[in-house]
């Protein structure tokens, strides 16, 4: 007999991908030895001594897999739940999905960069090391500044507000409400990025980093313990 219905398992997977995110951002402050001014701006990792490239390469896994790849299942699994309660459903779960493989391909890129450009930086010559700041700098940008904090954030902002308020709309009230915090703080980014506002940019990216790991755990351990109706 099956102990766990697919609604637990994908709570389980859930919850697995909160514990990974917030691995995460302490493998990320390991690779940076606790230095919130690298956090803040990473082309000072090049020239920041103590930086742990094995720990920066592993943030970069953990974040492909806790931020995103394992919120597929429940990302479906809410697909299937609202397709009979909104005609918006397909485009929401779009958006959801587009927040996933945007989120996890940007990951992936800086999971290969960073380790070789951070690891060969100090063993080049001062000609060579203005390449690799500038090629550093570009991929940065390109990743963080492009596809996560303005387009991937759009697509997040869009599927955690929509499905919180269809929470809210079928009285799960504290799941609702946590979605739509977290949507919130993904348009404050998005908005950020799209305007350059950047104290903006530093509250909504934090808050977001946080509560999407409180989400994840959370909604996944509501997964387990009540079914969706």
């Amino acid at each position: 007999m099956n102990l766990l219905t697919e609604q637990n398992k994908i709570g389980v997977v859930t919850v697995l991908s909160g514990v990974i995110a917030l691995a995460c951002l302490i493998a990320t402050l390991i690779a940076v030895d606790f230095n919130s001014d690298v956090l803040s701006d990473p082309l000072l990792i090049l020239s920041s001594a103590g930086i742990n490239v094995t720990a920066a390469r592993w943030s970069m896994i953990l974040d492909m897999f806790g931020y995103y790849l394992l919120l597929l299942p429940v990302i479906y699994l809410l697909n299937d739940w609202m397709k009979e309660r909104s005609s918006w459903s397909k485009m929401v779960t779009f958006c959801g999905i587009a927040y996933v493989l945007i989120g996890s391909l940007g990951a992936s890129v800086l999971a290969v960069i960073w380790p070789k450009i951070i690891a060969g930086f100090p063993l080049a010559n001062v000609a060579e090391q203005q390449i690799l700041k500038a090629n550093f700098s570009l991929i940065n940008d390109m990743v963080y500044s492009g596809m996560w904090n303005l387009l991937e954030m759009t697509f997040a902002a869009t599927w955690w507000i929509f499905i919180g308020f269809q929470f809210l709309k079928n009285k799960f009230k504290f799941i609702g409400w946590l979605s739509v915090i977290t949507g919130i703080f993904c348009v404050g980014d998005a908005t950020s990025g799209v305007f350059l506002i950047g104290w903006l940019h530093e509250l909504s990216l934090n808050a977001y980093l946080l509560f999407s790991i409180i989400w994840a755990i959370a909604i996944g351990i509501f997964m387990m313990k009540r079914p969706l109706k």
